[in-house]
C-alpha cells in the first residue's frame, strides 16, 4: 500500500511536474480567480493584477520541476502570487520615488531656464534704454555700473568733478527706472 495520500492536488501536482499541460490547466482553472480576486484587494488594477496572475502561472509552470508533491498547490501559488504582489509594489514605490525626483529637478531646471530667459530680456530692455541717454550721461553710467569705477575715478579719467559724476549717475539711474517700469506696463 502506498503510505502518500491520494488526493486530487496530489496526483495534479506529480502529473504537473512531469510536465502534464491537463493538470496545468486544471490548476489555472481552480485557482485563477480566487488569485485574481485577492491580488485585486492589494492592487486595484485590473489589468496590474492580470499581469501579476499570469507571471504567477508562468513561475509554477516554469518551476514546476521543483515543486514538492506533498505540500498544497493553493498554499504554493498564494505564496507565489504575495511575493509578485510584494516586488510590484516595491516597483511602483521605487517608479514613484524617480517620478517625484525627475519632476522636482524638471521644475528646478524650467525654473532657472525662465529666469534666465527673463533676466536675458531684462538686460536687453536694459541695454536699450541706456542707448537713449545722452552720450556723455551713457558713458559715465557705462563706467560707473560696467566697469565698476568709482566717481573718483570717472571724474578724474573724464576731467569733470565728482559732483558732476554723481549727478549724471544718479540722472542715468532715474531715466532707466522710469523707462523700465513703463516698458513693463506695456508688457
Amino acid at each position: 500500500m502506498n503510505s502518500k495520500p491520494q488526493n486530487t492536488e496530489y496526483n495534479l501536482a506529480l502529473l504537473l511536474k512531469e510536465g502534464n499541460t491537463e493538470a496545468f490547466k486544471i490548476i489555472f482553472n481552480q485557482y485563477k480567480s480566487k488569485l485574481y480576486f485577492f491580488t485585486l484587494a492589494y492592487l486595484h488594477s485590473p489589468a496590474e493584477v492580470d499581469e501579476i496572475i499570469q507571471d504567477v502561472f508562468l513561475s509554477l509552470w516554469e518551476h514546476r520541476q521543483s515543486l514538492n508533491e506533498t505540500l498544497s498547490i493553493k498554499s504554493y501559488l498564494y505564496k507565489i502570487t504575495v511575493n509578485h504582489i510584494l516586488n510590484h509594489l516595491k516597483h511602483e514605490a521605487v517608479k514613484q520615488k524617480f517620478i517625484n525626483y525627475a519632476l522636482k529637478n524638471q521644475s528646478e531646471v524650467d525654473d532657472q531656464s525662465q529666469e534666465s530667459i527673463d533676466f536675458d530680456d531684462l538686460k536687453v530692455m536694459i541695454e536699450s534704454i541706456i542707448e537713449r541717454l545722452p552720450a556723455q550721461q551713457q558713458k559715465i553710467f557705462k563706467m560707473s555700473r560696467w566697469e565698476g569705477l568709482s566717481h573718483d575715478e570717472i571724474a578724474t579719467q573724464l576731467g569733470i568733478s565728482v559732483r558732476s559724476v554723481e549727478n549724471q549717475v544718479y540722472r542715468a539711474l532715474k531715466f532707466i527706472k522710469a523707462n523700465l517700469k513703463e516698458e513693463y506696463l506695456t508688457i
